[in-house]
């Protein structure tokens, strides 16, 4: 199966959150995970968010980490595939933020099975659009 994961799921591997194991879970049964390309900024940035509560080892170990997972993962251009995919989205989706829909036009274009989100409003319009999805419980 190939999946996608957006930032609000992906970044689950890297810290302790709740919902972490249902991640883990989902990429050991992957066959091919997919990502759209501005991810990796997206999960920087969530990583230095939590700078002061990460000691700067473990931040450096998990940059690490997220270079490793990314040499694996497909990448998903932010062609004119996915910029149109995403304009259309956001047209059907009026309450749905351009980076969700990103994500989201991302997992169309690359053809996923299954799109991995902890975003409930992202994963409501996934499922509009007939995208099997899994949303990870926060809690």
């Amino acid at each position: 199966m190939k999946i996608l994961l957006d930032p609000s799921a992906l970044v689950k591997r890297y810290l302790d959150e709740p919902g972490r194991a249902a991640v883990q879970a989902a990429l050991a049964q992957a066959h091919q995970v997919a990502v759209a390309a501005h991810c990796r900024a997206e999960l920087v940035s969530a990583l230095a968010a939590h700078r002061e509560a990460l000691p700067e080892p473990e931040l450096q170990r998990l940059l690490g980490l997220l270079q490793a997972d990314f040499e694996d993962f497909e990448r998903v251009a932010l062609d004119r595939r996915v910029e149109a995919l995403s304009q259309a989205l956001l047209l059907r989706h009026s309450r749905l933020p351009a980076s969700d829909a990103l994500h989201l036009a991302a997992a169309q274009a690359c053809g996923a099975d299954r799109l991995i989100t902890a975003d409930p409003r992202q994963a409501e319009a996934a499922r509009a659009e007939g995208l099997a999805t899994q949303l990870i419980e926060e809690s």
